[in-house]
């Protein structure tokens, strides 16, 4: 029995493009892009991966470059050897049924990351967590640690992201990589970063692939309980020294910052997979995850999950799982979003990849990721007059109907800041405004009560207080006094 089209929707499309750089690659993203749809993978200059609404595919055969593309399961004898292997087998992999059934069969989906028998947590333990946060504030932009308001040095997870995937082998035998285990990271690489990037379509992620495969001649007997933390840096130096950078961690950050620049990316990071000894099978520090091929009891089969799971850390995730320590007041990511689905003070804590090997993300996730700020329904500033009411779902001052606030003149001194037609109000003091996350909005305590804004000592709406809403219309947004009198200055943000 053949497989049927996709009627309507959107559908993923394996793309060939006739191009030697990265200009034309750039071309055929452009036609994609005209056409509606969006990137979701590149292996340059030649292949891409994209969405496109079902039944526009066709339509781009002979533009821009593009020489074939594919909804189907690609036939490998049509295909050249070499890098373009390693793309189609992903695709294969991914679009295939056999994924989906094993998934599907596996015991360990659904599984918390931490608490099995036989299956350690994806993180390492607090004593080698704490040697990796070290190395990170030494290796950390100055400022980069400030607290209380938006932290620019983490990336969001927008946009571009170049990946460079660096398999690390070796001429010993116990440490070589076969062909076939490089094209089954790869396949669960993409797999795990393609379910991670759908989560929100509307970050349009992209993910750019750099490829390396350095082969170093390290023996056993040069990995010893001595030197154990410093394993990385004897396999991963030797790396980068036959890449031709420096063979230090300056080496490293010279890479990643190359492949950013290459492919034009907001953001990018390093993948190292190898068989070295390595101080735990899954972690990150320094713009950088370091993996085994077998992810401990895991299996490679579980390797696409922790593969997202660390990539959250590059963009500000924590852990939430019990054994990893966290508590629901620690705030991560570059908008400090509190850790509010840790389990350990969240009774109703919900299945997340921060917590358990499962494909789902909660919103606290998503805000550490940076994703609230897709979800913005209207934002501004304006000067609210005295008497008058205000919509913080059109963001309209003064409408017919609609209003969630009255900013109401009692007498010549005594206002009050009055709910409107079913709006909750809560205030919350004087945050930082750009670290208020919709996470926390949703956590605030409203009611039906005014606020106090007379103009005496009994005022609650000096310049700095943020006033959190939930709207007539569900919507969560929130407020800044920015300046006070008769009229106030504010500054506000609404949520989808």
């Amino acid at each position: 029995m053949t497989a049927h089209k996709q009627v309507g929707g959107t559908q993923e499309v394996f793309i060939q493009v006739k191009a030697s750089t990265m200009a034309g690659t750039e071309r055929a993203i452009s036609a994609i892009e005209r056409a509606g749809g969006r990137v979701l993978h590149a292996f340059p200059p030649t292949i891409l991966v994209a969405c496109l609404p079902a039944g526009q595919a066709a339509k781009l055969k002979g533009k821009a470059g593009i020489s074939a593309l594919d909804t189907r399961p690609i036939q490998t004898r049509r295909l050249p050897k070499g890098p373009l292997a390693m793309a189609v087998g992903a695709w294969n992999d991914h679009v295939g049924t056999e994924r989906s059934l094993r998934d599907l069969a596996s015991p360990e989906v659904g599984k918390a990351w931490d608490g099995q028998k036989t299956l350690l947590p994806p993180d390492p333990p607090a004593d080698v967590l704490a040697k990796l946060r070290e190395r990170d504030r030494e290796v950390m932009p100055a400022g980069a640690a400030t607290r209380g308001g938006p932290v620019m040095s983490i990336p969001v997870l927008t946009g571009r992201v170049a990946v460079g995937v660096v398999f690390v082998d070796s001429t010993v035998g116990a440490y070589a990589i076969t062909d076939q285990e490089k094209m089954k990271v790869v396949s669960e690489t993409t797999e795990g970063l393609s379910m991670l990037s759908g989560f929100e379509p509307r970050a349009n992620i992209q993910w750019f692939y750099d490829f390396k495969r350095p082969k170093i001649g390290l023996a056993a007997n040069q990995f010893t309980p001595a030197n154990q933390n410093s394993w990385e840096d004897l396999w991963r130096n030797a790396g980068m020294g036959v890449l031709g950078y420096p063979a230090n961690i300056n080496g490293m950050v010279a890479y990643i910052n190359h492949i950013k620049a290459a492919n034009a990316a907001q953001w990018a990071y390093a993948l190292f997979v190898t068989k070295y000894p390595k101080t735990w099978f899954a972690y990150y520090w320094g713009n950088h995850v370091v993996m085994d091929f077998g992810v401990d009891g895991w299996g490679i089969d579980n390797f696409s999950r922790v593969v997202a799971h660390e990539t959250g850390h590059v963009f500000g995730c924590p852990d939430e799982y019990g054994s990893s320590g966290c508590n629901c007041t620690s705030v991560f990511g570059r908008y400090q979003v509190a850790n509010g689905n840790c389990e350990n003070c969240n009774p109703a804590s919900m299945p997340c990849l921060m917590k358990a090997n499962t494909p789902a993300v909660c919103d606290y996730t998503r805000g550490h990721l940076g994703w609230n700020e897709l979800a913005v329904q209207s934002k501004g500033t304006t000067i609210l007059k005295g008497t008058w009411t205000f919509d913080f779902d059109t963001g309209k001052q003064g409408p017919p109907t609609g209003a969630d606030i009255w900013w109401r003149q009692a007498t010549a001194t005594v206002r009050f800041l009055t709910p409107q037609s079913g709006a909750f109000l809560a205030h919350m003091g004087k945050p930082n405004f750009d670290a208020v996350s919709l996470q926390t909005l949703k956590a605030q305590p409203y009611t039906a009560l005014p606020i106090n804004g007379s103009a005496s000592s009994a005022n609650r709406l000096t310049p700095g207080t943020v006033i959190a809403i939930k709207t007539n219309a569900g919507r969560y947004a929130k407020m800044l006094i920015k300046t006070y009198g008769y009229n106030l200055g504010i500054a506000w943000v609404t949520y989808k």
